[in-house]
């Protein structure tokens, strides 16, 4: 039996649910991949906070006593750009795998750290960035790796499709987003949300994976113009309205665009409701191919970091 310890940067939402899940699946795992993962160190920002399932003894405020340890693996769930990428590259520096779930961090210096881990020989794990628990990520680089993709297109973002399925309820969207705030999807600051930021860097992650082409394009339109007259207009034409992320081909490169659009009812995207993800990927010799599932949360999100866990450990 292989042990793998484990340092963990970050125990809120997602951070606190990767422990309980390794908890919960530790013996499945054991059985049949072979592998003992053990969390060594856990950084917090207050370490007198009740953690329920968290074992105290392994709380540390110093992001040293986790990346320095004799961990073989961190992962990243703190979110932001410069710490979160200061914790990642002395991971990188001192041979540690990387499994992050900031999404943030990969938009803005993605090439960079992928280009330092693989000088260091190491691995960068990062399901968990985009769509949650929906494996869209490991498609791409795995699944789809030996075809051409032509473009994706997805709900990238579930709080704001949470807020428009509350509008076509007859909702505001002041209220749909107090509504969801309520439902534990929306941020006391959901403007990275509404205004198409979250799906816009999410959409950069997918691009840098499906293209290699120079972005030539990106527009990025948020919902706060979409009003209940507008959705109830759409219903009479047999659609819904979505915020849409698409990358595709364009003369020379790709365009981005983040956006909210008039989704037919057919079309696979309309069916996603709630706190839904869905991406939407055509491949030239595959067709088109759908992934849906629970985009957020913290046990979605979590199981994507366990997944990139295992195949770090792997490597």
């Amino acid at each position: 039996m292989r042990r793998v310890r484990i340092g963990l940067l970050g125990c809120g939402t997602v951070g606190g649910g990767f422990v309980r899940l390794l908890d919960r699946e530790r013996g499945r795992i054991r059985a049949r991949f072979g592998v003992d993962l053990e969390i060594g160190r856990i950084l917090v920002r207050d370490i007198g906070k009740e953690r329920p399932g968290v074992d105290r003894d392994l709380l540390t405020t110093c992001a040293l006593d986790v990346i320095d340890s004799d961990c073989e693996l961190v992962v990243e769930v703190v979110g932001g750009v410069h710490t979160a990428g200061t914790f990642v590259r002395r991971a990188i520096a001192r041979g540690r795998h990387v499994v992050t779930a900031n999404k943030a961090l990969l938009a803005a210096n993605g090439s960079e750290l992928f280009d330092a881990a693989a000088q260091s020989g190491v691995e960068i794990g990062f399901e968990a960035s985009v769509c949650g628990g929906v494996p869209v990520i490991g498609a791409l680089r795995r699944g789809l790796a030996g075809d051409s993709i032509e473009s994706i297109a997805g709900i990238l973002n579930g709080t704001s499709n949470y807020v428009l399925c509350r509008m076509a309820e007859g909702l505001g969207l002041a209220d749909a987003v107090l509504r969801a705030q309520e439902a534990g999807f929306a941020e006391a600051d959901p403007s990275l949300d509404i205004d198409g930021e979250d799906a816009a860097q999410k959409l950069a992650i997918l691009a840098q994976l499906a293209f290699d082409e120079p972005v030539r394009r990106t527009s990025v339109i948020g919902i706060q113009s979409v009003t209940p007259e507008e959705i109830e207009r759409a219903r009479a034409e047999g659609c819904v309205v979505r915020q849409v992320a698409e990358a595709s081909r364009v003369a020379g490169g790709v365009s981005l665009v983040v956006e909210p659009r008039r989704v037919p009812l057919a079309h696979p995207l309309a069916r996603v409701v709630d706190e839904q993800n869905a991406v939407v990927i055509r491949g030239r010799a595959v067709g088109e191919v759908v992934l849906s599932g629970r985009g957020a949360g913290s046990m979605p999100t979590a199981a994507a970091v366990l997944s990139d866990v295992l195949w770090s450990a792997a490597a």
